[in-house]
């Protein structure tokens, strides 16, 4: 990151610092660093050196030194002159004029009670998405922020405020998401400046709010009139906010299924063959008058139950028959099922010894008990009352 936040004339003067006596004398440089929270996710750093000059004692080679050139008496003031300062080399002869380093001072004392002074800002913006911005409640959302910025400042060639290369980074993310629940992300040792999570909204309108957490260190450096070097750092956090707005999560309707009450008789045949229950089912069955029956209670879906959002299908479902309740009607069975509550997979004993006249048949009323999972995961339980028409035959028109 600070690669992309550094101007080229800053680590220019971290290269130049760099060549001086290798003890640092923190006494020639004073550094402050201001932060502040602007809104609308972006932060400031501000960065300011004062360096403090004093007069130049003898020369000593050390890597770069400054020389003091007299340019001109100043005639309002007799004890006033105008300097210039070079940066001279060991090798002799100068590196390059210190820009455009001109103060007035005395002809005795060079630069004595002058300081100088750069300054910058490193500002830092946030953004925040939430994608999708507009879904069905439930849904699993991206939620993302990449924290961006740009280094200005004016910067002179004796002293430099600059934030270091490569110190800054966000220590952690922290997540509200609107809806009552939030915490701390980590941050990504792969992408430091980027944040990634995933939620589930429900349904209603919320405002995702993300914060990085920002830690970093200036440098101030300063090149005194007899060449000296002083140069140090200072650590500091700033906290960068930004929200992102309007996301909805739509209410989901889980519509029931639509079913009808079904049976599928079961037993012995008059000639002993052996008639299986069939999973579907039948509205209207036909027996053999007589004969004992294991009657199966089937459900018939003739739609299923679906999820719907915005008035879209997202999802459908799966009913089955969990239960029955039986309403005993004509039974000539010699034990037979009483009026009751019973498990699906439990048969209703029944017989009927005499057949109806016409088209006439005889009723058999139950109520399903129906529990059907939508695609969410969430569950719904109904019920639903109906009739299995019997038909009974005579025995041997059966055979």
């Amino acid at each position: 990151m600070a690669a992309a936040l550094l101007a080229p004339a800053a680590a220019a003067l971290l290269a130049l610092a760099a060549t001086g006596p290798a003890a640092a004398l923190d006494s020639g440089v004073d550094i402050s660093v201001t932060t502040w929270q602007a809104g609308s996710g972006r932060s400031y750093v501000g960065v300011r050196a004062d360096g403090r000059w004093t007069s130049p004692s003898q020369r000593r080679c050390v890597a770069y030194w400054t020389s003091w050139v007299h340019k001109y008496e100043i005639l309002a003031d007799p004890v006033g002159d105008q300097w210039s300062v070079q940066l001279m080399s060991c090798a002799g002869g100068a590196k390059y004029p210190l820009d455009p380093m001109i103060v007035v001072t005395t002809r005795s004392q060079p630069g004595i009670g002058v300081d100088a002074q750069a300054s910058g800002v490193l500002s830092l913006d946030l953004g925040v998405a939430v994608s999708p911005g507009t879904a069905p409640a439930g849904t699993t959302r991206s939620v993302t922020a990449s924290l961006s910025g740009g280094w200005l400042g004016s910067v002179a060639d004796d002293i430099r405020a600059v934030i270091v290369p490569g110190s800054v980074r966000v220590r952690s993310w922290s997540v509200d998401f609107g809806d009552g629940t939030g915490g701390s992300v980590a941050a990504s040792p792969a992408d430091p400046l980027r944040m990634s999570t995933t939620h589930a909204y429900g349904a209603g309108s919320f405002s995702v709010t993300v914060t990085a957490h920002v830690a970093g260190r200036a440098y101030a450096a300063f090149v005194a009139p007899d060449g000296s070097p002083y140069e140090t750092t200072v650590p500091w956090a700033v906290d960068v906010t930004n929200a992102a707005s309007g996301v909805s999560g739509i209410p989901i309707e889980h519509l029931p299924p639509v079913v009808t009450v079904a049976g599928s008789p079961s037993g012995a045949l008059p000639g002993g063959a052996a008639v299986p229950p069939d999973a579907m089912g039948h509205a209207a069955v036909f027996w053999p008058r007589g004969l004992p029956c294991a009657l199966y209670v089937r459900g018939t879906i003739v739609r299923e139950g679906v999820m719907r959002s915005g008035g879209a299908v997202i999802g459908g479902g799966v009913t089955t028959v969990t239960g029955y309740r039986y309403t005993a009607g004509v039974n000539d069975a010699a034990s037979p099922t009483p009026t009751g509550r019973y498990p699906a997979s439990t048969p209703i004993r029944i017989q009927w010894d005499t057949p109806l006249p016409g088209t006439q048949s005889y009723p058999v009323r139950v109520v399903l008990d129906l529990s059907t999972l939508y695609e969410d995961g969430t569950v719904r339980t109904s019920t639903v009352a109906g009739v299995v028409s019997v038909d009974v035959v005579y025995s041997a028109a059966a055979e």
